[in-house]
């Protein structure tokens, strides 16, 4: 009896060893190839327990005194590896781009590492996509604790803070300061947790399939006569899955806005595809919500979708809304979730940053 019970007891013990095996395997089998054990929670840890690569300094105190001469000339790490940028408190007039993979700035907070440029479609003859102030064009691509700004001005145009065409991008606690087109999300699948975005003109726009979640978008006035728009989404064919999806953000403004009319988005392609979901809306949104792109046409394709769902505030009464825009129910909007709609489940956990898979 006792050795048929140890041999009975061996067998279970070996069994639930085999299956904790393979339950860690399936976890880590979800994680995107790049991630590595030191990539994980790069977004969850203080400055000083992160291994950083380089820091750049406006003072002289670090490795570099800006940050695209760290990008040209910092030495690589391991193959495969993150290139860890630390830029510490300061204002750094420069444009930035970031061709290399697998890069992540962190600053010293929103307000002490400011990185700033003035390119602008006005001031230079430039469309709008060659504008940006950081163009974050490698993959897997994060910034934490950073503002980036265009201090082009209203009249100046189409400005871009921030133009991201990395996939698997991650922006947590960023602030993105601008006038027109201040955030080009291009393509590829994007988080933005925690960030500030302001602006007045389309000023969150592109083809990304992107979530925004516990962000605090900010209305600008607009220059005389007129009106804001939040979204100009650019999905442009019925194969693309792409689109922004906000998730228990707020929409406000800090200024006076003497009047002027705020909008939650207007449809920039013939699919554009823009929800709002468990958000906060300020006064400043308009009644009809949404607007087309012409205003003296209000035809909109039937293929556009602009949703909203379990909205609360002020501004998120429906009652006169456009009839194009989509009242959604439970079940359609879980389909535009961190899990649903960027699969973030497989990807996000790597990186550390909080995020709220599914509805609240």
């Amino acid at each position: 009896m006792g050795r048929s019970c140890s041999l009975a007891l061996a067998l279970a013990l070996a069994h639930v060893l085999l299956a904790l095996t393979e339950a860690s395997a399936v976890a880590w089998s979800t994680a995107p190839l790049w991630v590595r054990v030191g990539d994980r929670k790069l977004l969850d840890l203080g400055v000083r327990d992160i291994k950083v690569d380089v820091v750049v300094a406006k003072d002289g105190s670090g490795n570099f005194t800006s940050l695209q001469a760290a990008l040209l000339h910092a030495a690589r790490p391991v193959k495969g590896q993150r290139l860890v940028i630390h830029i510490r408190a300061g204002l750094y007039r420069e444009d930035v781009e970031v061709a290399i993979n697998k890069v992540l700035l962190i600053g010293d907070g929103v307000g002490k590492t400011v990185i700033s440029g003035n390119r602008s479609k006005a001031g230079g003859g430039l469309e709008s996509d060659n504008t940006p102030v950081l163009y974050a064009k490698g993959n897997y691509f994060m910034a934490r604790d950073i503002t980036i700004e265009n201090t082009a001005g209203k009249e100046a145009g189409a400005a871009v803070a921030l133009r991201s065409d990395s996939k698997q991008s991650v922006f947590y606690r960023c602030e993105l300061i601008g006038h027109e087109d201040t955030l080009l999300a291009k393509t590829g699948r994007q988080f933005y947790r925690e960030c500030t975005i302001s602006g007045t003109v389309d000023f969150i726009f592109g083809n990304a399939k992107a979530v925004f979640q516990n962000c605090l978008l900010l209305a600008r006035r607009p220059l005389a006569g007129k009106h804001n728009v939040v979204t100009a989404q650019g999905k442009d064919g019925g194969r693309s899955d792409a689109g922004f999806a906000f998730q228990n953000c707020t929409v406000t403004s800090h200024e006076v806005l003497d009047g002027a009319e705020t909008y939650l988005g207007r449809p920039w392609k013939k699919h554009s595809h823009v929800v709002f979901l468990q958000s906060f809306m300020d006064t400043i949104v308009h009644p009809r919500g949404w607007v087309a792109w012409d205003r003296a046409d209000e035809r909109v394709p039937s293929t556009v979708y602009y949703g909203e769902y379990a909205n609360r505030g002020p501004g998120a009464n429906t009652s006169a809304r456009v009839s194009w825009f989509h009242a959604m129910n439970s079940t359609e909007a879980e389909t535009y979730t961190v899990q649903r709609f960027i699969s973030g489940h497989k990807w996000l956990n790597a990186t550390g940053v909080e995020y709220q898979p599914g509805l609240i």
